[in-house]
């Protein structure tokens, strides 16, 4: 029972359940014409697409790691890197089986960001801001996977939008607290910029977030349910977080940051689907 609670942790099961929410949502929201079991399918592709990003890129950073997330399955010796890799392969031939089971569309689909995922844990990782962008886009890509095909699709444009900016900033934060397990093991991040940019990056997107944020309600995309919600939840958690990033000691609270950033996210999809409910 504990190799299989390993493994789960070295998949990241709450971030891969997540992801294939944000699936169901696209699914949802654009009136996708598939069925309830291809639905589930998709989500069973996205967990397993999610999952393999993880369990590559904890294999690749198994040194820095040590460092900066000891309590890891493969840097604390639950599981071999052995193991590891032949659950990636596990991973990758679920992601792919399920996907083309939905359409063809949809297996060429799941095939780009496990490209993407093998080209960010091995290359792009190390490259400041292009390791962020591209992680933002698969995050923002789940919402458009789950509508692919479907006669809705633009009412996700909105949430994919609103994932990406969200995200870009979130990864920025995690390769700070990062930071001292990719400098010992030599990998270059967005961390290696000055950190008064970083800053000054997030605080840009957060007021361009801030201002799209309102958009979807003033152009009649969604309703008042929505406009509530942002009002009552999103602002305050994203004036929060913006508030501890421009403080002095922000540094100390980049673990509550990220937590917020994810929050701010969830929050978001949530608003949408109560929107769309009512």
């Amino acid at each position: 029972m504990n190799t299989v609670k390993f493994y789960l942790r070295l998949l990241r099961i709450n971030n891969a359940l997540i992801a294939a929410v944000t699936v169901a949502l696209g699914f949802w929201l654009s009136q996708s014409p598939y069925s309830v079991w291809m639905l589930v399918l998709l989500m069973i592709a996205t967990i397993a697409a999610t999952g393999f990003g993880n369990v590559i890129n904890d294999i690749l950073d198994i040194e820095s790691d040590r460092i900066s997330h000891p309590e890891r399955p493969l840097p604390k010796g639950d599981l071999s890197i052995y193991n590891a890799k032949i659950f990636s392969v596990v991973l990758i031939l679920i992601s792919l089986a399920c996907g083309f089971a939905v359409s063809i569309t949809h297996g060429i689909a799941t095939l780009i960001p496990l490209i993407l995922l093998i080209l960010y844990a091995r290359y792009l990782k190390g490259t400041p801001l292009a390791g962020n962008i591209i992680v933002a886009l698969l995050v923002a890509y789940s919402i458009l996977y789950g509508a692919l095909n479907a006669p809705g699709f633009s009412l996700v444009i909105y949430p994919a939008l609103f994932a990406f900016l969200l995200n870009i900033s979130r990864e920025a934060i995690k390769d700070i607290q990062d930071e001292a397990g990719d400098k010992a093991a030599g990998v270059i991040t967005s961390a290696a910029l000055p950190h008064t940019f970083l800053r000054g990056m997030i605080y840009c997107i957060s007021i361009v977030y801030l201002l799209l944020i309102i958009l979807p309600y003033c152009n009649k995309s969604f309703g008042i349910p929505y406009l509530l919600i942002c009002l009552a939840v999103i602002i305050p958690i994203h004036f929060f977080r913006s508030f501890l990033i421009m403080s002095k000691k922000w540094k100390s609270k980049l673990s509550t940051i990220s937590m917020l950033f994810k929050i701010e996210m969830v929050s978001g999809l949530a608003a949408i689907a109560v929107d769309h409910v009512l």
